[in-house]
């Protein structure tokens, strides 16, 4: 191989790994928003016990975001008070 397709493949990589990245960032924010309606311990809760049996990186991503959604939930009605 010559230096020139090295360096186009290296480039082509380079340009994948930052697409694929923004695609990540962009999904996050996507689930993010939509969990942001789950706020109270009720609807947490219904949620979790729905994801109970569901195991995988898309599950825990989730449940993160709602134990988020929660404490910051908590915090909010702290100062408030």
């Amino acid at each position: 191989m010559t230096t020139k397709t090295n360096a186009l493949q290296f480039a082509t990589g380079i340009r994948d790994e930052l697409r694929d990245r923004r695609q990540a960032r962009v999904a996050r924010r996507t689930m993010m928003r939509e969990l942001a309606s789950y706020s109270t311990p009720a609807q947490v809760d219904d949620l979790l016990a729905a994801m109970h049996h569901q195991d995988g990186p898309e599950t825990e991503a989730i449940r993160r975001v709602l134990t988020s959604n929660l404490h910051q939930r908590r915090s909010f009605s702290l100062i408030a008070s």
